[in-house]
């Protein structure tokens, strides 16, 4: 079976998007599938691409076709993306997977194909209107990442999807929880700290990086390591903190190298703000999301501190399988760490019961 992802990812790169498309096609890879990938790729040198992208996201690319193009001008990459993806595509491909709004709407409206459209947020303006006649097509059948999404889509459009499906993001399968007393010592990190947290993702709007500085500020004897961002970001928080020993901004990693960390830390940090931005602006997640990132934490087996938001209760529950506390409450936040530092049976009961 040849299946078609239309993506709309840059590969590789540092965006949530990229990595959920990477292992979708290694999913679909490992159920079977052969993969044609249509993506733009910030390499010129298309050889480089299939090493990057195992590196970048910790997967393997033999059944993987990378279907790529290069380009240093950025602006418009959705649509380039689309019409490049149209040109390449053969002519009976029969099953196709788009993330992709514009490639979406030229297939399904104007060519009247069966696709999977997949969306994970609401569109605006133009893109609204797009997003309304693409899934409301009774060849397409939509794919959300959550029950609140489709909720809010239907309430958002006035009208249901044709037909839909609901897929939370997830975790790869495979991850193993690292006992607790190899933890420090493979994590490679100096010092007698009280309790060493992580945070992993970007530093956007609405993704609570102040919390996590309160808490640095008001536990020294804690050590909060905070990957991933872009440069600009990065060197900005650095600046903020620099006297903050016990805050270290450790910058981008690959996927897999941030795994690593993860099921090494003693406590994960998911401080979420009511809006939660993406990076796009008029875009906020925060009332539907389903984050990759809170599956890779729970099958870390470490315990987990999370903002008490909506979207993620019913997959995350309080005293169960982490901690929830007020989203922007610091000190509710410096007090469940305590408890977690003060009460070890109770941090591995968290872990194991995420994972």
């Amino acid at each position: 079976m040849r299946f078609h992802y239309i993506s709309p990812s840059l590969l590789p790169s540092r965006s949530a998007n990229s990595v959920h498309v990477a292992l979708q096609c290694e999913g679909l890879a490992r159920a079977g599938a052969s993969v044609s990938l249509y993506a733009k790729r910030t390499l010129p040198d298309v050889t480089d691409l299939p090493h990057a992208v195992s590196a970048s996201y910790g997967i393997e690319t033999q059944n993987i076709d990378l279907l790529t193009y290069y380009s240093a001008w950025s602006r418009g990459d959705g649509l380039r993306i689309a019409l490049f993806a149209l040109r390449e595509l053969p002519r009976d491909a029969r099953f196709i997977l788009s993330r992709n709004l514009y490639a979406s709407f030229v297939l399904a409206v104007l060519q009247r194909r069966p696709i999977l459209f997949e969306t994970h947020q609401l569109e605006l303006g133009v893109r609204k209107a797009i997003q309304r006649a693409i899934m409301t097509r009774p060849w397409v059948k939509t794919v959300v990442i959550s029950e609140r999404l489709l909720t809010y889509l239907n309430e958002h459009h006035g009208v249901q999807p044709a037909h839909t499906l609901i897929q939370h993001d997830a975790a790869r399968d495979g991850i193993e929880i690292v006992p607790f007393s190899r933890r420090r010592q493979e994590l490679g990190i100096e010092g007698n700290w009280d309790a060493v947290c992580g945070y992993f993702g970007h530093l956007y709007e609405g993704r609570g990086v102040e919390i996590i500085e309160a808490m640095a500020k008001a536990r020294p004897r804690c050590l909060f390591l905070v990957y991933g961002g872009h440069e600009r970001d990065i060197e900005a928080r650095r600046r903020k903190n620099s006297v903050q020993a016990n805050l270290r901004f450790m910058g981008h990693v690959p996927h897999p190298e941030a795994q690593r960390v993860m099921a090494r830390v003693d406590v994960l940090l998911m401080p979420y703000q009511t809006t939660v931005s993406i990076g796009i602006a008029g875009h906020d997640t925060a009332r539907w999301m389903s984050p990759m990132k809170m599956f890779e934490y729970m099958a870390a087996g470490v315990p987990i501190i999370s903002s008490d938001l909506p979207a993620l209760r019913g997959i995350l529950y309080d005293g169960e399988n982490c901690r929830l506390v007020n989203p922007s409450n610091a000190n509710e936040w410096i007090v469940a760490l305590d408890e977690l530092i003060v009460k070890p049976a109770l941090a591995l009961t968290l872990g194991a019961t995420a994972h």
